[in-house]
């Protein structure tokens, strides 16, 4: 089997790589844009790329032209697309193993590589968030944006950032009903926005527009408030929510019931750091960027030459960094390809990183309002489920801990926690904060990662018609 070449090839279509891919093709640099999905623009830019609609008034749509990279990609011939496709592993001198629904197994050489693989959504786990009835915010938009299908007539929203508020906004522009939205961040916290936000006044009046629309539909959001449990109830779901601290300790006597359809839930994201980790790029973990990132200098290349990384796995902060970043890596792989001169480069990289520090900022500010304290951790249950593919509960996995199980590794092969279907994507962000919670000072370590990343249809794997 010959491996097509390319110049360059660019793992996820979202921001970071529709970005990436908008500048390579005004260049007639032969490029390969590559997403699972079968559509452009990733989980935030979902449903945008093609005919907006304009119901959708709280979905940032002002980064939707760079859905125009395919009026000069396609035109010269440079750009070439592989939708509903998924990277099984990256090996060696930059040699790509791709799964394509209608090309079965492909093998690719890229001469450079933008990792642009986005993030996955976050939440923080009670008593019955594993039952029907429960979603993620970002589960609910998708059936919005995709399908413009509400999930439910009514819902509780529980979380915290920005994304909770922009849902109800569009479940109430849809004749829909919030029972509660629930923010498990403080008010006084809130506050401290305007303070990151320098240079994005066009995002901060987005939400102030988004907040006076709740309040004009008179939802009036509840603060340092969590859901500790929910419960089936014939066709409803029954949430118990609780005041929280700052410090994650519970309020005495601050128990409140819900009865709602649905319950939309939200704590941040986590990098897809998987692909760059398995092609050898170097990782580090920090709370104030979501955790587990790839490192990248000032060109967006990673540890490994001809590697490069845009977007939420550097540090998660947004769709408005990813793009900046995407168009960093871009401009230094033309740069290397000597297609952009030395003056060229550096003054758009100086421009681009300065608006990459404003957008880092907020992330930061983000990920600590996301951030789960080490005492709140202590207050979930022990039957909580953790590992919902393996059925772990957070009481068998503080037992380990407490026998000397004490990296995520050695817990993994201890309880069987992220084996299962999922490999890790949902519980493990949550593993590593508990296993901060319980061992401050303990070593810090990704679970390792092989080839597949995901699995492989056993058809795509036999040559040929399968008798």
């Amino acid at each position: 089997m010959l491996a097509e070449e390319y110049d360059v090839v660019i793992i996820g279509a979202g921001p970071a790589g529709m970005s990436a891919a908008s500048i390579l093709a005004e260049h007639s640099v032969k490029t390969l844009l590559i997403d699972e999905n079968g559509h452009l623009g990733g989980q935030l830019w979902r449903g945008l790329t093609e005919q907006p609609d304009s119901s959708f008034r709280f979905i940032n749509s002002s980064n939707n032209k760079i859905n125009l990279l395919a009026a000069t990609g396609y035109r010269n011939g440079s750009l070439h697309i592989h939708e509903t496709a998924c990277v099984l592993g990256v090996f060696p001198e930059n040699y790509i193993l791709l799964s394509s629904k209608e090309e079965g197994i492909i093998e690719i050489k890229a001469g450079n590589i933008i990792f642009a693989t986005g993030a996955r959504e976050k939440v923080r786990p009670f008593e019955g968030w594993t039952l029907p009835g429960v979603m993620t915010v970002g589960a609910v938009q998708i059936l919005l944006k995709n399908h413009h299908v509400l999930a439910a007539s009514e819902m509780l929203i529980n979380g915290a950032g920005p994304l909770m508020y922009l849902l109800a906004g569009n479940v109430l522009s849809r004749n829909g009903k919030i029972t509660a939205l629930l923010d498990r961040s403080s008010f006084t916290s809130l506050l401290g926005t305007t303070r990151v936000m320098g240079g994005q006044l066009g995002k901060l009046g987005q939400g102030f527009s988004s907040l006076g629309y709740l309040i004009k539909s008179r939802l009036l959001p509840k603060y340092s408030r969590q859901i500790v449990r929910a419960e089936s109830k014939g066709d409803r779901i029954e949430a118990t929510t609780v005041e929280i601290s700052s410090d994650g300790t519970i309020v005495n006597g601050s128990s409140q019931r819900y009865k709602t359809q649905l319950i939309a839930m939200t704590n941040g994201f986590v990098g897809n750091i998987e692909l760059p980790q398995v092609a050898g790029c170097e990782l580090d973990y920090s709370s104030d960027k979501g955790g587990w990132f790839v490192t990248v200098d000032s060109s967006m290349e990673t540890s490994v030459s001809t590697i490069f990384a845009a977007g939420e796995i550097t540090g998660i902060a947004g769709g408005d960094k990813a793009v900046v970043e995407g168009q960093l890596a871009a401009l230094s792989v033309l740069h290397q390809l000597e297609r952009l001169s030395e003056t060229d480069f550096g003054r758009r990289q100086k421009a681009l990183l300065t608006k990459r520090k404003q957008y880092q900022r907020f992330g930061t500010y983000l990920n600590r309002q996301w951030r789960i304290p080490a005492k709140e951790w202590e207050t979930i249950a022990d039957d909580t489920i953790i590992c919902r593919c393996e059925d772990i509960t957070i009481g068998k996995l503080r037992s380990w801990i407490k026998a000397g199980f004490t990296t995520s590794n050695v817990l993994k092969k201890a309880t069987r926690c992220s084996m299962g279907n999922c490999q890790g994507r949902t519980c493990g962000p949550l593993i590593y904060d508990i296993l901060a919670a319980c061992v401050p000072a303990g070593e810090t370590k990704p679970f390792s990662v092989r080839m597949p990343i995901k699995p492989v249809p056993l058809g795509d794997l036999v040559p040929g018609e399968v008798m």
